[in-house]
């Protein structure tokens, strides 16, 4: 299909006066929808497969429709049925129709609502929220400063000037933490100011759906359920996201899984909660961590293995094993991305970028039984070393070979069953960091990067690039259904398709 479409100006007074649609006439009768598809959830179910999709592969030219959207987002869309739900920066959950990019709805979910305060006091807060941000820009500005002025005095340390421009750095950065100190001091103003990195911001958590209801956190701790008409059926505060992290305070991005009834989100601990109710059933504290954990069963038994190789029992939060990835011992927390379940194993790769650098990528057996699964947990299949760095993008099991992707696009292929290296690939040409995770629609295999480029690539034994396509920055990961893709851009929300 080519893209001839109509552009149609933004409508006047409302939250539509924010957006602006571009459709097709007969789009439904072109691409035959259905209106029972659905992706819930992160990654399709956490392994990133669309099997039975058939998408374009030529992007640029088969836009069936765009939805300009006014804030950004690192979270991906869901799929409910004829609708799409995206997130957008703070804390607003969106309700798109599939056929004509159309928003049906938006809700804010502001963690001021839950603290109890007049709208003066919102309004007071939220000017010291602005302040606040505005320091851990200054923040962040100097730290950079600081690191390089260190930089250069290593390999030169008898240079006075040099140090004085340090010691002004560490009395910048002394008086930003005092201000910071002293606007969180106010209790009701400190638990409204949860920081977080520029890169992450706090809607990097993909909602997820159980078909009637959509479950969205956002990263001041927000936890709320909406049907899907958009009323709100409840929501509350939970904890910070990683505050256990102390003074780095990045942020989260774990989204939220549905297990057996069970909503199990994390933001600082594992919790889960009554889906229908929201009421807490199960918490354990949890190290600091950004993936998304896995969802196995044995015997119809449901467990939980997290992206720090731990595995917990869904129904109680029981913690059965634990440190079966290795982690790096200056930054243990530097675990970025999701394992995969593929049939009867479970993969999994994390790595650590610049000094002391380090890159691994596991196989793990599901046992069989209960019995065994009691008995000795997951074993290792196989653990190889990798590319030595940060692994943002999730990987993918397919066909007998094991895709990761590290943040400086090294794409490193391995046997399933035995952790053989089948081939390891420099991908030039890329600018920016891997962020999107991989995905697997049609026969192609899909990567991206930060600075807005899509590539597919043809599945197998050897690297081969199918087609490179320039789009809005984006740091979401595609999803899929028949022959149609949907991606939430920085600026808008895509749908792709062809006939």
């Amino acid at each position: 299909m080519n893209k001839n479409v109509l552009r149609k100006k933004p409508a006047t007074g409302g939250t539509l006066s924010m957006y602006r649609f571009v459709t097709f006439v007969s789009i439904i009768a072109c691409i035959g929808w259905s209106l029972d598809a659905s992706v819930f959830s992160w990654r399709n179910g956490g392994n990133g497969e669309y099997l039975t999709a058939n998408p374009p592969l030529n992007w640029e030219d088969n836009i069936l429709w765009e939805t300009q959207l006014e804030g950004s987002s690192n979270a991906s869309p869901i799929l409910v049925g004829d609708k799409l739900f995206v997130c957008r920066e703070p804390h607003t959950l969106i309700c798109i129709d599939t056929s004509s990019g159309k928003l049906l709805w938006e809700r804010d979910n502001d963690v001021l609502d839950f603290l109890g305060l007049t709208e003066e006091e919102k309004t007071h807060t939220r000017a010291l929220q602005a302040r606040d941000a505005e320091l851990v820009n200054e923040r962040d500005r100097v730290s950079g400063e600081r690191y390089r002025l260190n930089r250069r005095l290593q390999n030169n340390p008898d240079n006075e000037s040099l140090k004085k421009q340090l010691e002004v750095k560490e009395a910048e950065l002394r008086s930003i933490r005092e201000e910071r100190a002293s606007l969180a001091s106010d209790p009701k103003v400190g638990s409204s100011i949860v920081p977080t990195h520029m890169t992450n911001g706090y809607t990097s958590f993909t909602p997820v759906s159980d078909g009637k209801r959509v479950y969205a956190a956002f990263g001041h701790g927000v936890l709320a359920a909406y049907d899907l008409e958009g009323n709100k059926v409840w929501g509350k505060r939970m904890e910070r996201p990683n505050d256990a992290l102390g003074r780095y305070q990045w942020g989260g991005s774990t989204s939220p899984v549905l297990v057996g009834g069970n909503l199990v989100v994390r933001f600082s601990d594992y919790t889960a909660l009554d889906a229908e109710t929201g009421q807490e059933v199960w918490r354990i504290p949890s190290e600091v961590v950004y993936g998304t954990p896995a969802v196995f069963s044995v015997e119809n038994e449901e467990f939980i293995f997290t992206p720090r190789g731990e595995v917990i029992r869904a129904t109680d939060g029981a913690t059965l094993q634990t440190n079966l990835v290795a982690l790096h011992e200056d930054h243990p927390w530097s675990v970025f991305n999701s394992p995969v379940v593929d049939g009867d194993a479970i993969y999994t790769a994390r790595g650590r970028g610049y000094d002391n650098a380090d890159g691994h990528a596991y196989s793990f057996q599901i046992p069989d039984s209960l019995e065994k699964m009691y008995a000795s947990g997951l074993t290792e299949i196989w653990h190889r070393n990798i590319h030595k760095q940060r692994y943002y993008a999730s990987p993918i099991v397919h066909e007998g070979l094991f895709y990761a992707l590290s943040q400086d696009f090294v794409l490193t292929v391995l046997e399933a069953d035995s952790g053989a290296r089948v081939y390891e690939r420099k991908i030039t040409g890329l600018r920016g960091i891997a962020y999107p995770s991989l995905s697997l629609a049609g026969n192609a295999l899909f990567y991206g990067s930060d600075d807005g480029t899509l590539v597919a690539i043809e599945l197998g034994r050897e690297y081969m690039e199918l087609v490179k396509t320039k789009m809005d920055t984006f740091r979401s990961t595609p999803i899929f259904h028949d022959n149609v893709a949907y991606l939430r851009t920085y600026s808008e929300l895509i749908a792709v398709g062809g006939e």
